[in-house]
């Protein structure tokens, strides 16, 4: 399997695990009309950060995002990197208790929380153990498993399709640009794992313009299908929009007559993804920032599991964990625009003999 198509898989897939749940409410906050333009800007905003982030990267072709960091300063990089590692703890910490709220309401409704917490912490932190070379071979078979899904659920929710539901498309208030919680959008776009990859493959940014077309397909899907189906005053006021959506289909003459069976059999596979990815991602960063030879990535990824596991239970109600979790995407969104930046500066400045590597 050629390795940049097992990359364009996990980009899409991080992508599907946050966008069917937060993406949808935050575009419906900020506006009321023209809701594609919005999509359509974060995903140009996206795909800008993207390039300066390979731009920078193509700078120090032998060198990781960490390795990068290190070269400007080892301080630099703790200073930076910390605060970086706790934001991740505890994104995985309120996406798996999120999915999880949602899975206990699909599945298993009399199931207490935490035992579906410690299923999904274990099976991430395990295969983040198996290293990078594991995750990605499991994007080929989840992108078989779920992708198929996703393409039925999108299709066989058209039938309950009401046109007139969207009628504003060009109008956007300009004041939906300047709300924070456009700037929360960019923390939905986990595309900082790219960095600490690209060095053991061939990744081009021209190699991931497929795989960013696919994600901004979807991300319009998700945002539409619940509007076309309820309105815009109707979906402001439900918890979960795409899944309301997924549940006023009926698919009775299939074996399952309820379309969230596949909406929830989707989101096992991707929350249990993307955290594997993230878990990677501070495992990682931990071996390099703290090198030891008896602490290893592994050692630092079940570390940080069993953390993000307490920080997930000691929440107590679905309301503050949605509201934390939105806090921690936000500040995600600081690290999703300053770390391409400063590597395409630190790297432009270098090549032109301005700045010198930290020896």
């Amino acid at each position: 399997m050629i390795r940049p198509l097992q990359i364009g898989l996990t980009f899409i897939i991080i992508q599907l695990s946050f966008g069917y749940l937060i993406f949808p409410d935050l575009i419906y906050d900020l506006t009321n009309t023209a809701h594609w333009a919005l999509v359509m800007c974060h995903g140009i905003v996206q795909l800008f950060l993207i390039w300066i982030y390979f731009k920078g990267l193509s700078y120090f072709p032998q060198s990781d995002v960490v390795d990068v960091y290190f070269k400007i300063g080892r301080w630099v990089a703790f200073l930076y990197f910390i605060p970086f590692v706790i934001n991740l703890i505890l994104i995985v910490a309120f996406n798996n208790r999120v999915h999880t709220e949602v899975i206990i309401s699909i599945f298993l409704p009399r199931t207490p929380y935490w035992s579906i917490l410690i299923l999904l912490f274990f099976i991430s932190a395990y295969t983040a153990t198996k290293g990078i070379g594991t995750i990605l071979r499991c994007s080929v078979f989840l992108s078989f498993l779920v992708i198929p899904l996703v393409v039925f659920n999108i299709f066989s929710s058209t039938v309950n399709f009401d046109l007139h539901n969207v009628s504003q498309v060009w109008d956007l208030p300009i004041q939906s640009w300047l709300d924070i919680k456009f700037f929360y959008l960019l923390g939905l776009s986990p595309f900082l794992f790219l960095g600490f990859i690209t060095p053991e493959t061939n990744l081009s940014f021209r190699k991931l313009i497929v795989a960013w077309i696919s994600v901004l397909l979807f991300l319009l899907s998700v945002v539409y299908i619940p509007l076309f189906i309820f309105g815009q005053e109707t979906v402001v006021r439900l918890p979960n929009p795409f899944l309301e959506a997924m549940d006023s289909v009926d698919i009775s003459w299939f074996s399952f007559n309820r379309q969230t069976v596949f909406f929830g059999v989707s989101l096992v596979g991707l929350v249990i993804f993307a955290n594997a990815v993230i878990l990677l991602m501070i495992g990682h960063v931990m071996e390099k920032m703290f090198q030891s030879r008896k602490v290893r990535a592994p050692h630092w990824i079940i570390g940080t599991s069993i953390l993000s596991f307490i920080f997930a239970v000691i929440v107590p109600n679905k309301m503050l964990i949605e509201q934390y979790f939105l806090w921690s995407i936000g500040a995600q969104s600081f690290f999703m625009v300053t770390t391409p930046f400063i590597i395409f500066i630190y790297g432009f400045l270098s090549k032109r003999g301005v700045l010198e590597y930290e020896k």
